[in-house]
C-alpha cells in the first residue's frame, strides 16, 4: 500500500518550534505557516523539510518588511508619495506624542459640554488660513477632486480637460473614473502630447462648469 506524499508536510507546531523568534506576533505567524502548508497540499510532490522552511521564512520576512520603518530619501523628490511625503516636524511630533499617549477632546465640545465634531478644529483654523468661509480636509488628492467636481458641477456639467492629462494619480485613480464618479460630463480636446490655448478657446460653452489643469 503506497504511503500518501501528503503526510510528509510536516506539523504546524513543528514548523512553529523550528522558526523561533520571529519579531511578529504568534497568531500572524501561526496563520502564515498554515497558509504555506495548505498550498503544499496543491503540489505534486512535498518538498524536503529545510525547503519548506526557506519558503516560510520568505513570506514571514516580506511581511516583517512591510512594516512602516525609516527609509532614506535619496530620490532627489523631497514630498515623496511612496516614502510618507514629507516627514513631521520636531515639535510636531513631540505634540502628537503629548496627546496621543492619554485620552482627547476629539469629538467633544469642551465649551459646550457635548459631542462635537471630529474636524472642527481643524477645518475652522483651515477656513481662517485660507480666508475661506468654510474648509474639509480629505486624505488624498482623489477625494479632494472629487468633492471639488461635485461642487462646481453642481448646475453645468461640463468638465473640459487635455487629453494629455487624463492620467492615473497615486493610489490608481484614474482621472477619467474621478470625473464619471462625481457625476461631470467629459470633454476631451487636444492631443495626447500637445494641446493649445485654441482648443480649450473652441470647447468652452454655455454647459461648461470649468476647465481641469
Amino acid at each position: 500500500m503506497e504511503t500518501s506524499p501528503l503526510r510528509a508536510i510536516p506539523a504546524v507546531e513543528k514548523v512553529l518550534q523550528a522558526l523561533g523568534a520571529t519579531r511578529l506576533p504568534r497568531r500572524v505567524v501561526t496563520a502564515v505557516v498554515r497558509e504555506e502548508l495548505a498550498a503544499l497540499r496543491r503540489e505534486l510532490e512535498v518538498p524536503e523539510f529545510s525547503e519548506v522552511m526557506r519558503r516560510i521564512q520568505e513570506k514571514l520576512r516580506a511581511l516583517r518588511q512591510s512594516r512602516l520603518q525609516p527609509v532614506i530619501n535619496a530620490t532627489g523628490v523631497l514630498i515623496h508619495t511612496n516614502l510618507g511625503r514629507a516627514p513631521l516636524g520636531e515639535k510636531v511630533v513631540e505634540e502628537l506624542s503629548r496627546v496621543a499617549a492619554q485620552y482627547t477632546n476629539l469629538e467633544y465640545d469642551l465649551t459646550g459640554g457635548a459631542r462635537g465634531t471630529r474636524a472642527a478644529y481643524l477645518e475652522r483654523q483651515l477656513a481662517l488660513l485660507c480666508s475661506a468661509p468654510a474648509a474639509t480636509v480629505v486624505n488624498n488628492c482623489a477625494a479632494a477632486l472629487l468633492l471639488a467636481l461635485r461642487y462646481f458641477t453642481r448646475t453645468r456639467r461640463q468638465v473640459i480637460i487635455s487629453r494629455g492629462e487624463l492620467v492615473q494619480i497615486g493610489g490608481g485613480f484614474r482621472i477619467p473614473e474621478i470625473l464619471e464618479a462625481s457625476g461631470a460630463e467629459l470633454r476631451e480636446i487636444g492631443t495626447t502630447n500637445k494641446t493649445a490655448l485654441r482648443d480649450y478657446a473652441r470647447a468652452v460653452g454655455p454647459q461648461t462648469a470649468l476647465i481641469l489643469k
